[in-house]
């Protein structure tokens, strides 16, 4: 090589410095649009706390959405199975499975709050007050057709991502704001029920989002399927949804670990309004594991990744530190959500436990990709389990050591997420090289 071949050459750390900007390119429209998702469960907390009965009301929908985040993960993994399978399904295929697994998701729900036994055994095991438990089951009829628009959703932001064409899926999102707030207002002003317009508006714009998406994705071309069979799809659906229950369970162990705690009424008020704002800085990763994925396919350089996951790690760290510090907290907690005051101080008082999440969720999401580009999908499920553990061991302990509902909430989700992402970090290590 000569002198001037070197010199043109990019050094190695700069071309991953220039490969940080297709990325960040990529992921940006999927952040957009989840940062807007994030806003409508603050939105809709914020209309059901202003309405008759809205303290209840307020702590039956969080019980609510912590049931549907649970049921809603074999949908919402199908972003990053469609990434993963396309070339090997067809989208035939991968649509029939996005229709099957919704409906499930729509007859769990119903059958959650209709079924004799169930209806009444359930709220039992969850440990919530007799006086929520008819509010609980109207929020859960109230979001009985949402996992079919999940599922659809989710195909379809499989489908953009992998063809790299993720700006509509900013604008669907915003669609679907637009929609929840409508439906949410307009409910209120209707006389609906607080306990089911939570439910009812985040459904509307769960479908306004779907319906927007697909007239997105028709410019796309339809993937044959392969002329031989590619194996069993269902495992490596359930090896994706296993990590994806894992970022949905924390609200539904969380919420058994604060109905069993000292000050359960309090915390399960204000834990909506705090997993709401927890939620600001997590759901913008929701896709990260499938777009790093994507872009690991096209460019194979996984150094770019790691750089982009350390910014975004400490930009999240930094805001998160300034709305504890601040009052900015207390605006949100106290005004927007309109929390009554004892629970407010009292969520406030640990909201500081929260502020490792999103670097975590960060990281976890560079380390899911790299677990999916590389086909070693198995890790997925072992670091769930991993996850599973330490929740458990946590739920166990922290309401027998005369914590607050919400401290030991915190508390347990940190761990947890803590737990998985070491593990998956010790999983997806390359063997060393001879």
């Amino acid at each position: 090589m000569t002198t001037a071949q070197r010199s043109s050459a990019p050094a190695p750390g700069e071309a991953t410095g220039a490969g940080v900007v297709p990325l960040a390119r990529s992921w940006l429209p999927t952040a957009l649009g989840s940062s807007m998702l994030a806003w409508e469960i603050p939105l809709v907390v914020a209309v059901v706390g202003r309405m008759p009965g809205g303290a209840p009301a307020m702590a039956a929908l969080g019980v609510g959405l912590s049931v549907l985040f649970v049921v809603n993960s074999p949908a919402l993994a199908l972003a990053p199975l469609v990434v993963a399978e396309s070339a090997r399904r067809g989208s035939g295929e991968l649509l029939r499975r996005a229709l099957a697994t919704g409906a499930l998701g729509c007859a769990v729900l119903l059958g959650l709050a209709l079924v004799p036994g169930l209806s009444t055994g359930f709220p039992a095991l969850l440990g919530l007050p007799e006086d929520l438990r008819a509010d609980f089951r109207l929020c859960l009829l109230a979001f009985a057709s949402a996992p079919l628009a999940v599922a659809v959703r989710r195909h379809l932001h499989g489908r953009l991502i992998d063809s790299d064409l993720t700006r509509p899926i900013a604008v669907a999102t915003g669609t679907r704001i637009g929609a929840t707030v409508l439906a949410a207002v307009g409910l209120w002003q209707a006389g609906v029920p607080a306990a089911a317009t939570g439910g009812l508006a985040l459904s509307a714009g769960a479908w306004a989002e779907s319906l927007c998406l697909g007239l997105s994705a028709r410019r796309l071309e339809p993937v044959p399927a392969p002329s031989a069979p590619g194996g069993g799809i269902l495992l490596q659906h359930a090896r994706i949804t296993s990590g994806v229950l894992l970022n949905m369970s924390p609200a539904l162990v969380t919420t058994v670990v604060i109905a069993r705690s000292d000050q359960a009424a309090a915390s399960l008020i204000v834990w909506p309004a705090l997993y709401g704002l927890l939620s600001l800085g997590t759901v913008p990763l929701s896709d990260l594991d499938a777009v790093g994925a994507a872009f690991l396919k096209r460019s194979g350089d996984p150094r770019v990744l790691r750089r982009f996951t350390a910014l975004l790690a400490g930009a999240l760290l930094a805001v998160s530190l300034l709305v504890v510090l601040t009052p900015l907290a207390r605006l949100y907690v106290a005004g927007f959500s309109n929390v009554p005051a004892a629970p407010a101080e009292l969520g406030l008082r640990w909201l500081a436990l929260l502020t490792v999440a999103p670097p975590l969720w960060a990281v976890r999401g560079r380390l899911r990709a790299l677990a999916i580009v590389r086909g070693a999908t198995r890790a997925l499920p072992r670091a769930a389990a991993v996850h599973l553990g330490v929740f458990l061991a946590s739920g166990l302990l922290l309401p027998s050591a005369s914590l607050p509902g919400v401290a030991g909430a915190a508390l347990a989700l940190v761990a947890a997420l803590a737990a998985e992402t070491l593990a998956l970090r010790l999983m997806t290590r390359r063997p060393p090289t001879a």
